[in-house]
């Protein structure tokens, strides 16, 4: 098999999940299980995967999506902790006391809070 009908063949599943999502608008929860099938198919029918390995894959990406969904809990959390609290209204307020200029904000926005964000949501240490 070429190292192109290989690639083509990695990229099937995403391509098929990138397809349902934002071409044909399917929801996750029916795009995903779509994906995920295409992968076994692939993984065991053209690469000859042995289906414990393909099992033990599997489980291990479940895992790890529970590891994402718990960061994702704790910075959802931690959203609405601000919220409730009022610290987003004075960050909000911080942020105006710094620059009138929208473009100045914007920067402050996507370079110091998205990392401030970033860590405090349990990615590490911001880069």
């Amino acid at each position: 098999m070429s190292a192109g009908v290989q690639a083509a063949l990695a990229l099937l599943p995403i391509a098929l999940g990138g397809v349902l999502l934002v071409g044909l608008r399917i929801p996750a929860r029916r795009a995903m299980p779509a994906a995920y099938v295409a992968a076994v198919v692939v993984a065991l029918g053209f690469w000859r995967m042995a289906p414990s390995r393909v099992a033990a894959a599997s489980i291990q990406g479940l895992f790890l999506t529970f590891d994402l969904l718990f960061i994702i809990f704790g910075a959802i959390l931690l959203l609405h902790t601000l919220e409730r609290s009022g610290g987003v209204a004075a960050i909000r307020r911080s942020f105006h006391g710094v620059s009138d200029d929208r473009r100045v904000q914007v920067v402050i926005v996507a370079w110091l809070f998205g990392s401030f964000i970033e860590g405090a949501a349990g990615f590490g240490t911001p880069a």
